[in-house]
């Protein structure tokens, strides 16, 4: 069942593909079963509502409502999936569960859902588009009506619209040990379609893989890092030089943290600092892979700098904040759901306090870089303007000079010199990144 409660669905799913033994192609129809039917859910939950009264709706057993959101995900969604399949499965899965007295009802919804599917209607956009857009297009309502205030209603259907798709799977060169035209021979002597990115010079997008992306023998090898392109652009926007020392105050799983190590030639020492015990250790695991060994983890609380650092300085530091991640929405199926208006409140108090711990361990004449994985204002311009008249030694320095020449005319740069990109303009996740320098003397 999709109702994980306080479990995460990829955790769930794998457990569940280890314990059962899962196998291609069953693993594969799976996967894209779970994560579609949550993606979608919001569209599969109107389309139940047309066929139930919200009385009624409201009364069933949540197993049963799972149910028929999975069966109708296939008859709408998967084409190889025939529809008396559909829905012979899900009348069993009902009768499984102990359901027997509503498994007619899951019939009765799912058939007629195949014979009436062409006469399923939606609010009308243009008198009700938060409704029109959140039903069709499956983002919660508030959430929805944030993006209509702010793009309009076109946009926001372009940005809902690229939140459904998949995300592109890309690969950082690990330039420490290979060349990116190496990687690429590589990765197609070993079955991979694979195509050399134009917007940075170590980035590869992976179109198919042959089996799972860690058996590959160049990524054992430590050849390269999976990183999609945003996040890769947020260590080029800090610019480390080799012998610096640089914080990186949320480090966790690594990806940057080893992007910038790279960057720097492995000379220097960057400080990775994480709060979650449990994910820190991926940090060291990845750069043993990546032969990075100027990196030292360690369990610290990015607003308590002073508790570890003391009087400390480093020429760079970067704050990959925690966030509400509404810019990976197509990465995190889950996080529609899961995440509240009032998160846009509470978030920002973290991420500034993080912040201004962050900027007394900045040398003079050091840079701070503050970057999220969100495009809400409360999370990024929001942010940094308080920083900013808190501590005014710091000014803002524009990205655009740091990005790679193939990205500087694609409009990333806001008009404060920000970095803010869109899976529906850009084709990477939602990131926004900041750019600051200690002019203390």
């Amino acid at each position: 069942m999709l109702s994980t409660g306080r479990g995460r669905a990829r955790n769930i799913l794998d457990r569940t593909i280890r314990d059962q033994q899962i196998v291609d192609p069953d693993k594969s129809f799976l996967t894209e079963l779970v994560y579609g039917t949550i993606r979608w859910r919001g569209k599969l939950d109107w389309v139940i509502g047309q066929f139930i009264h919200q009385k009624k709706l409201k009364r069933l057993p949540p197993e049963i409502v799972e149910i028929l959101r999975l069966g109708l995900y296939q008859l709408f969604f998967l084409d190889s999936v025939p529809d008396h399949a559909a829905v012979n499965e899900s009348v069993e899965l009902a009768k499984k569960h102990g359901y027997n007295g509503v498994s007619g009802l899951v019939n009765a919804v799912l058939r007629r859902a195949i014979r009436d599917r062409s006469k399923i209607s939606y609010p009308d956009v243009q008198s009700d588009p938060v409704g029109h857009i959140s039903a069709r297009y499956s983002h919660p309502e508030w959430m929805v009506r944030r993006w209509i205030e702010r793009y309009g209603a076109d946009e926001t259907i372009q940005l809902c619209s690229a939140n459904n798709l998949r995300a592109p799977l890309y690969i950082r060169t690990n330039i420490l040990k290979t060349s990116r035209d190496q990687l690429m021979r590589s990765l197609q002597e070993e079955g991979a379609e694979a195509a050399a990115s134009c917007n940075l010079p170590e980035s590869i997008n992976v179109i198919e893989l042959p089996s799972s992306i860690n058996k590959l023998s160049s990524y054992r090898m430590g050849w390269f890092q999976v990183q999609d392109e945003s996040s890769m652009l947020a260590s080029h926007i800090l610019d480390p030089q080799p012998g610096e020392i640089v914080i990186d105050t949320c480090a966790a799983p690594g990806g940057k943290t080893t992007h910038i190590a790279e960057l720097m030639q492995n000379r220097g020492k960057i400080l990775a600092f994480d709060t979650d015990a449990r994910r820190l250790p991926l940090v060291l695991k990845s750069c043993q892979r990546l032969g990075i060994t100027i990196v030292e983890a360690l369990e610290v609380d990015a607003r308590n700098l002073d508790d570890y650092l003391s009087d400390e300085k480093s020429d760079r530091v970067i704050v990959d904040a925690p966030c509400t991640g509404l810019g990976v929405l197509r990465r995190n199926v889950e996080a529609r759901w899961r995440r509240t208006p009032g998160q846009l409140k509470t978030f920002p108090e973290s991420q500034y306090a993080i912040l201004a711990s962050a900027a007394r361990h900045v040398k003079p004449g050091g840079i701070l870089v503050y970057c999220t994985c969100t495009t809400e204002p409360e999370e990024n311009q929001q942010v940094v303007a308080r920083f900013l008249s808190n501590y005014p030694q710091f000014q803002i320095e524009s990205v655009l000079p740091f990005l790679p020449a193939e990205l500087q005319a694609k409009h990333l740069v806001t008009e404060e010199g920000y970095m803010q990109t869109y899976p529906h303009l850009h084709d990477m996740d939602g990131f926004f990144a900041a750019r600051m320098v200690n002019r203390e003397e």
